[in-house]
Parts: C-alpha cells; sequence; structure tokens
C-alpha cells in the first residue's frame, strides 16, 4: 500500500473518530437535549461573547462556546471544530426556569434551568454570567415590567 494511501486512510480514521466522539459527548452533557427542545432557526443577531466556558452536565466546554443575548433569548453555539452534535441553540428568556448565582469551591457560577429541559444544568463562569443576567432583566423589564 502506498505512503499516501495509508495516511488518507488515516485521516479519515481520525474525522470519523473524532465526530463520533463530539457527537457522544453531545449527548452524555446534554447539549443535544437542549438542540432538540431549543434549535436556533435562523441567524443570531444580538450581543456576542467568543471564546467562553460553559459546564454542561458533566462536561466542560473551556474556551470554545459563544453565548449570545438579545431580546428575544439566550445563545449557544460551539466552535466548528466541535460542532459535530453541537447545533446552535437559542433558548427564549420565558423557558429559563431558573438563573441562580451560585458558588462552589472552584469558582462562581451562574446556573441555569430550562422549562422543557429540566434535567439539563448550563453553569456559566460569573463574570459572562452577569453580562448575561442584566440582558436577561433588561429583556424582561422592557417585555412585563414587574413579572420577574
Amino acid at each position: 500500500m502506498p505512503p499516501e494511501a495509508i495516511v488518507a486512510a488515516a485521516l479519515a480514521a481520525f474525522a470519523v473518530w473524532w465526530c463520533f466522539l463530539i457527537w457522544a459527548i453531545s449527548w452524555l452533557t446534554g447539549w443535544r437535549t437542549l438542540a432538540w427542545h431549543y434549535p436556533l432557526g435562523g441567524p443570531f443577531h444580538g450581543r456576542e461573547h467568543r471564546f467562553q466556558r460553559l459546564q454542561m452536565g458533566w462536561g466542560n466546554y473551556g474556551g470554545c462556546v459563544t453565548i449570545g443575548t438579545n431580546a428575544a433569548g439566550l445563545y449557544f453555539a460551539v466552535m466548528l471544530p466541535f460542532r459535530p452534535g453541537h447545533p446552535p441553540l437559542f433558548v427564549p428568556w420565558d423557558e429559563i426556569a431558573s438563573a441562580e448565582f451560585v458558588r462552589k469551591w472552584y469558582g462562581s457560577w451562574l446556573e441555569l434551568h430550562f422549562a422543557a429541559a429540566p434535567r439539563v444544568r448550563v453553569r456559566l463562569p460569573e463574570r459572562v454570567g452577569k453580562l448575561v443576567a442584566a440582558d436577561a432583566n433588561r429583556s424582561w423589564a422592557a417585555a412585563e415590567p414587574g413579572v420577574r
């Protein structure tokens, strides 16, 4: 077998393995569950925070997530190499069942739970969590004063 064919086969095998691994992580962390309930319907327009980290379930997405907000809701997308099984998400503000700041020994987080997927927990680092919470509060206040 020529060396070029071996290299091509090895690259193809790695690509298949990588896609399977990333897809499996999406199922195990809960990303696929959120994607089922909250798919992004089109392009996202709003404030974006790139290269963020978040915890979802047992998984840690370190520095590969874009977190966005606009008047309608919250947006999550992972970088292209980690996209298999991780379609972009858009969660309307009224679908966030709870949002509270929690302090653990390893840091402070904004912990989110969702109405349609109550078993999935998303934790955002405190710094970006405060920005998200401020945008959510502005959106809720503009929609119905005094509701939240």
